[in-house]
């Protein structure tokens, strides 16, 4: 990401976030592996996306979420990600897509630990609570680490495990209890407003 920020004005990219990736990517020397998503907003308030894994984004219009990235796996729970390794996924698996934002809209970027543990429709109420966005990006974090930590919350993930064939034990389902609990992982979230129509950035 470090290495994003720095290259986002660089003439190669020219407002392609899959470009920013490869070049953000090919001056990597970390050892390990990541998901990532890149957004740029252009002048004319396209938002291009560059989304490789669980990351996420949404787009929120008068309290509706108008649009979602979809999360890449090999399977469950095992996604698409960036590697120091020669094997793996690059620049080109990245899902791309792009939206049309207009003065108003709000943009909710984050880690799989916030969408495996927050529902949309929590995010979309958080939003309505929060005039300010910086608070509102601290609340859903904190949402996201509170179920994250909760057993008996029947989180996206929970739920999404038992739609793939996880589940308690035999023996438990005759007690009536089923997989519950969020995800322990990493949260993190970045909440965006469009005020109006300015130079182009990166979120």
């Amino acid at each position: 990401m470090a290495n994003a920020s720095y290259l986002v004005e660089d003439e190669e990219v020219n407002y392609d976030p899959q470009i920013l990736l490869k070049k953000a990517h090919s001056a990597t020397s970390s050892i390990g592996s990541a998901t990532v998503i890149v957004a740029m907003l252009e002048g004319n308030g396209v938002l291009k996306i560059a989304n490789l894994g669980d990351c996420g984004l949404r787009v929120i219009r008068r309290g509706q979420i108008i649009f979602s990235t979809s999360p890449q796996e090999h399977y469950f729970d095992c996604p698409y990600q960036l590697s120091s390794e020669v094997a793996g996924q690059t620049y080109l698996d990245a899902m791309i897509s792009s939206i049309q934002l207009l003065e108003g809209d709000t943009v909710v970027m984050g880690s799989d630990g916030l969408f495996d543990n927050v529902f949309n429709h929590e995010i979309t109420s958080t939003l309505a609570r929060y005039g300010d966005i910086a608070e509102a990006a601290k609340a859903l974090a904190n949402l996201a680490h509170n179920h994250s930590t909760d057993s008996k919350y029947d989180s996206p993930y929970s739920l999404e495990a038992r739609t793939m064939g996880y589940d308690v034990p035999w023996w438990k389902k005759m007690l009536g209890m089923k997989l519950t609990g969020g995800k322990l992982d990493d949260i993190t979230v970045i909440v965006g407003q469009v005020v109006g129509s300015s130079n182009t950035s990166i979120c």
